[in-house]
Formats: structure tokens, sequence, C-alpha cells
């Protein structure tokens, strides 16, 4: 049975596996990580893509025709993580690096600006959320590692997520003060268990009706901020 890939808001959450699709993840990366958050060098083809999408898998929110809204990517532990090379500056020197296989990292998580046709009660992003959780279910994956924006992390903290901190702010790119954080899906589910939402109700709901629509989410720039450069 499949549990990654579902149908929510008239949109369809997928792993991306045609080429086709991986173009449209690349162009999708390349507008916001080199264009717009100038974290990344521009590429000529306007495809961003690195040595990191071998063994990794990319989850997409798509409209009806087949439009790419929001991007995900997760690598799992078998795989060389971005925390271990390119962000190893960002760890607390102190902090093992897991590289088990209950461990995944998320990274180049982004959305861009819906059509004015689109009208959902479920943000991109939380549509991407709740495609990492069940990709991560399918997967026995208890551990994410992920970078965020320091201001996003609380968000993401308020919404339930128990992302815990596992280094100093540093900045990437001209003006994003980032962070390295983990997340525990273990306590996720030990504290909604104990202090339920319908947030995190719909999170965790692995049917195809939606139980409450998610919060609205952060729109300052037009799209979700990024967990990992």
């Amino acid at each position: 049975m499949d549990t990654v890939n579902f149908h929510e808001s008239g949109l369809t959450v997928r792993v991306l596996e045609s080429p086709a699709d991986q173009h449209k993840a690349f162009a999708l990366r390349h507008t916001i990580y080199c264009e717009t958050l100038n974290w990344v060098k521009t590429q000529t083809d306007a495809l961003e893509r690195d040595d990191y999408e071998e063994g990794s898998t990319s989850l997409g929110v798509m409209t009806e025709d087949d439009e790419l809204l929001g991007v995900v990517r997760m690598i799992p532990a078998g795989r060389p993580f971005m925390l271990e090379h390119g962000f190893q500056g960002l760890l607390d020197p102190l902090h093992r690096l897991r590289k088990c296989t209950d461990t995944a990292e998320v990274t180049r998580l982004t959305t861009r600006t819906p059509p004015k046709t689109y009208a959902s009660a479920a943000p991109i992003s939380c549509l991407l959320y709740k495609a990492i959780y069940r990709w991560s279910c399918a997967h026995h994956v208890r551990y994410l590692y992920l970078v965020v924006e320091t201001h996003y992390l609380r968000t993401l903290q308020q919404w339930g997520f128990p992302c815990l901190p596992i280094g100093l702010p540093r900045l990437l790119g001209p003006r994003s003060l980032c962070i390295a954080a983990i997340l525990d899906w273990d306590l996720f589910r030990e504290r909604i268990e104990a202090h339920p939402s319908p947030f995190t109700a719909w999170i965790t709901d692995h049917r195809s009706k939606t139980q409450a629509p998610p919060p609205l989410l952060w729109r300052g720039r037009g799209f979700a901020p990024s967990t990992s450069a």
C-alpha cells in the first residue's frame, strides 16, 4: 500500500521519479536558491542540482495540470548528508551526527506562489510537511536533520514539531540567519498524544479526508522559508 503519495485539496503530493518531474524540481530550486536567496550560484541551464541527488528522494506538490508548486528532498542515512560536508560548521562540535537507518536529512524544501486559481485550506508547505511525515513513517525514520532560518525554527516549534537546535546560528547567503536542528518523530507523537491539536491530527492522518485545515504560514516572500541550503 502506497502511504507516501496522496491527493488532497485538489492537489497531488507524490514522489518525483520521472525525468520531467525532476527537471521541474531543479528549475524551482534554481528560482529560489539561486535567483532569490542567492545561497547557490546561478547555473546556465537554470537548473539547481548537486552531488546529493543520487540515492535521495524528492517529494512534490502538483496541480491537476502537473505544475509543481513545492518540493522537498529527503536524504537517507546511507548517503552523505549536507551537514557532514557543506554545512558541518553549523553543528555543535559536541554533537555526534547520527548515520543510522532511522535517520534522514531534510533538504531543499521550498514552494512557489500558487496560481490565483488555486484555493485550498492547506498551504503548500503544510502538504510537504505531511508528505515528510508519511515518508518518514514508510521508511521507519525517527530522526530528521534540517537547517532552518532561525525565526522559522520558532514557528515550527510552535506548531508542535520538536526541533532541537544542535548548533549556533550562522549566515547562509547575504541575509539568511540559519541554524541546524534535529526533529524526533517519537517525541512528536508522544507530545501530540498528551496535547493534541487540529494541525498535528491533520499531519498524522493517513486517510484521504482532512480533519481540519492547518494554520496559515508566514508568507513574507511568497514562498516558504527553505529548510536547507
